[in-house]
């Protein structure tokens, strides 16, 4: 087992949750503030799914090969 490959692939996996959860809220106020609006994005969420697909080979990888030592 290789330890090294796992772990990236562990923080991969987890960096790919939080690329999907991650959302940014903006709000603006029009008229003197006498209404607002406000929008939410996900700017990261394309990045997720390569993330967690390279997580998961990684971690397979990381299982499957023996270390050098």
């Amino acid at each position: 087992m290789n330890r090294t490959l796992l772990i990236i692939g562990i923080v991969a996996v987890v960096l790919g949750i939080i690329a999907k959860s991650y959302s940014v809220t903006t709000s603006q106020s029009h008229l003197w503030g006498l209404y607002s609006t406000a929008s939410t994005s996900t700017p990261y969420s394309s990045l997720s799914i390569p993330l967690l697909i390279a997580g998961i080979v990684l971690g397979i990888v990381g299982v499957v090969i023996k270390d050098k030592r």
